[in-house]
């Protein structure tokens, strides 16, 4: 049941319904409350209504539980650095890559915390999110080395 509710929600948040996703988003994380895969499809239905301060505290819950779980690390990463913490954005990525080292999301966010501190590792993780699947990703990733490149020459 919860599951279902979990995929009608992220269907509802696509299609651009974030009222009804996130409904059935909370539903779902009331009949799963350790789900990390509903705690992020709801943090991010929360992040889109405007509600960031529960939307973190939902992806902090979720990496605490899964701190390997690619997605809602990439996530709180970013809310992290938007905030211009660049370093706790790399230690939230740090677990996720050592298990999954060519996560190419997770290369690409650990590159853009790294951009400032260690371009030349950054570049490395540059490289390997340029070789996802991911065409939006590997333009990212591209606009990243461009600007490595263009702040620190090799």
């Amino acid at each position: 049941m919860a599951a279902d509710l979990y995929r009608d929600g992220m269907a509802r948040l696509e299609a651009g319904n974030v009222g009804e996703g996130r409904r059935l988003l909370e539903e779902a994380l009331l009949l799963s409350p350790g789900s990390v895969e509903v705690m992020h499809g709801l943090a991010r239905a929360l992040d889109l209504a405007g509600e960031r301060a529960r939307a973190e505290e939902l992806l902090e819950l979720a990496h605490a539980r899964a701190p390997d779980a690619p997605e809602p690390a990439c996530d709180l990463a970013m809310f992290l650095m938007e905030k211009g913490d660049d370093a706790g954005a790399a230690r939230v990525l740090a677990p996720v890559l050592v298990a999954r080292p060519d996560h190419p999301r997770a290369n690409l966010h650990l590159a853009m915390a790294l951009a400032k501190t260690d371009p030349g590792r950054a570049r490395a993780h540059v490289e390997k999110a340029l070789r996802g699947p991911d065409p939006e990703i590997q333009q990212q990733a591209a606009a990243l080395e461009r600007a490595l490149v263009a702040t620190s020459p090799r």
